[in-house]
C-alpha cells in the first residue's frame, strides 16, 4: 500500500491529442475481459481478451509496460518519450492496416486509461509461424507460401503513401496465421519512416536489411532456427538481422550465407533462392 507521500503519474495528463489517431480510442474496457497471457510485444505483455463484438468477439492487446509511481521530472519527460513510440506503433499499423487489411495484422483499437495504455489487434487462430516450427519446420513448398505472403506485405509498406514504412523487425513470431493459414504481418513496434528520411542511401540499405531479414526468416522456417543463431544471441537488445553499428555489420558480412551452407538439405531453387538474398553481386 502506497503512503499520501507517494503520487501516482495519471496517463491521462498527457495530451491525447498530440499523440494519438483519436479515431482509433476506445472509451471504456467495459465488457471487455482478459483471458490469459500469451507472450511479450515489443511494448509490453501480450494477452487474450474477449471483446464486446459480435465480428470480432475475440481480440489480443498489448499493454503498455511503465512505472508511474513516484516520478521525478526527468522521469516523466523519458515516459512521455516512451509513451509516444508506443503511440507511433498505434498509428503507424491503424493507418497500414486500413489500407492493406489482407496482408497486416488489424488494429481494433487502443485503450487509454489514466493507469494503463493497451494497443488490440485481431485475433488468429493459428498463432505465428514461429509457433509452428517448435516441433519441426515447416515443408518447403508451405515456407515458400509464406514467404510469398509475407513479401505483399513487405512490399506494401514502402509504398504506402500515408506513410512508407519498413517494418525493422520481420521474423517468423511477427508473421501470424489467419483461420484460412494466410500470412498477415504484426508488431510494428520496430518501423523506419522512409517519408522523413529522403537519403537515398539510407532507403537501398534498409531495402538491403528487409530483403536480407525475409531470407533469415525463410531459413528459419525450413530448419527451425534463424541463420547463424550464436551470432546473434551474443547480441541481445539489437533487433534481428538488423546491425545497429558497423562493427556488427562487419561481423554479420563476414558469415557464411550461401544457401547451400544454410540450409543443405534444400532444394535447388530454394538454395538459389537464398544465394540471390544474401550474395552481393559485385556487379552492382
Amino acid at each position: 500500500m502506497h503512503g499520501s507521500g507517494h503520487r501516482e503519474f495519471n496517463l491521462l495528463s498527457l495530451n491525447l491529442e498530440l499523440y494519438l489517431d483519436q479515431s482509433v480510442l476506445i472509451s471504456s474496457l467495459d465488457g471487455w475481459s482478459k483471458i490469459e497471457e500469451i507472450g511479450e510485444g515489443s511494448f509490453g505483455v501480450v494477452s487474450l481478451y474477449s471483446a464486446p463484438f459480435r465480428d470480432s468477439p475475440m481480440v489480443v492487446g498489448e499493454k503498455f509496460k511503465v512505472r508511474l509511481w513516484n516520478l521525478n521530472e526527468g522521469e516523466k519527460e523519458d515516459l512521455k518519450r516512451h509513451v509516444s513510440k508506443f503511440n507511433e506503433k498505434v498509428n503507424t499499423q491503424a493507418k497500414a492496416s486500413r489500407a492493406c487489411h489482407q496482408h497486416i495484422g488489424q488494429l481494433i483499437g487502443c485503450y487509454w486509461g489514466s493507469t494503463k495504455l493497451i494497443l488490440f489487434t485481431e485475433y488468429m487462430e493459428n498463432g505465428s509461424i514461429k509457433g509452428q516450427i517448435v516441433d519441426s519446420p515447416l515443408p518447403e513448398v508451405t515456407a515458400l507460401k509464406y514467404l510469398f505472403q509475407a513479401t505483399q506485405g513487405v512490399h506494401f509498406l514502402p509504398h504506402f503513401s500515408e506513410g512508407r514504412i519498413i517494418h525493422r523487425d520481420i521474423k517468423c513470431a511477427n508473421l501470424l496465421l489467419t483461420r484460412n493459414w494466410d500470412v498477415k504481418l504484426a508488431d510494428f513496434g520496430l518501423v523506419y519512416q522512409l517519408a522523413v528520411d529522403k537519403n537515398s542511401n539510407n532507403i537501398a540499405v534498409c531495402s538491403m536489411q528487409v530483403r536480407q531479414s525475409l531470407g533469415c526468416t525463410l531459413v528459419e522456417m525450413l530448419t527451425g532456427y534463424p541463420p547463424h543463431v550464436d551470432f546473434w544471441k551474443k547480441r541481445k537488445g539489437l533487433a534481428p538481422f538488423f546491425p545497429g553499428q558497423q562493427e556488427e555489420a562487419d561481423s554479420w558480412e563476414k558469415l557464411q550465407h550461401t544457401g547451400h551452407q544454410l540450409v543443405p538439405n534444400a532444394s535447388e531453387l530454394v538454395q538459389r533462392l537464398l544465394d540471390c538474398t544474401f550474395i552481393k553481386n559485385e556487379a552492382n
